[in-house]
């Protein structure tokens, strides 16, 4: 009886043993380190023509986003440019109206 316990406690250890070593990715099927995957990816001749075609696209992204920007700044530039005109002229025109008040009350 003794026996037949070490003999299945044996096995039992062996099995163990082996299903998890068997389940333990070796050095041989995974050579490439993380470092390795993301040199071969950046050098990958694919991945450099999407990368370029990227930057381009962002590049043209860019110029339309500043023409846009230039030609809402002129807009607005125009826009407060004929406001501040028309607020001197009321400024001037209430300075006048003022002005003659004083000095008609100074001539009374």
């Amino acid at each position: 009886m003794n026996r037949n316990v070490l003999v299945v406690g044996g096995t039992a250890v062996a099995a163990y043993v082996l299903g998890t070593r068997a389940n333990r990715p070796t050095l041989a099927e995974h050579p490439e380190t993380l470092r390795h995957q993301v040199e071969r990816l950046w050098r990958d001749p694919q991945a450099k023509k999407r990368r370029a075609k990227f930057r381009k696209q962002r590049a043209k992204d860019a110029r339309a986003a500043k023409k846009a920007l230039q030609k809402q700044t002129a807009k607005a530039r125009k826009t407060l440019g004929k406001q501040a005109e028309s607020a001197r002229k009321n400024v001037a025109k209430q300075t006048d109206r003022a002005t003659k008040k004083v000095r008609s009350a100074i001539a009374a």
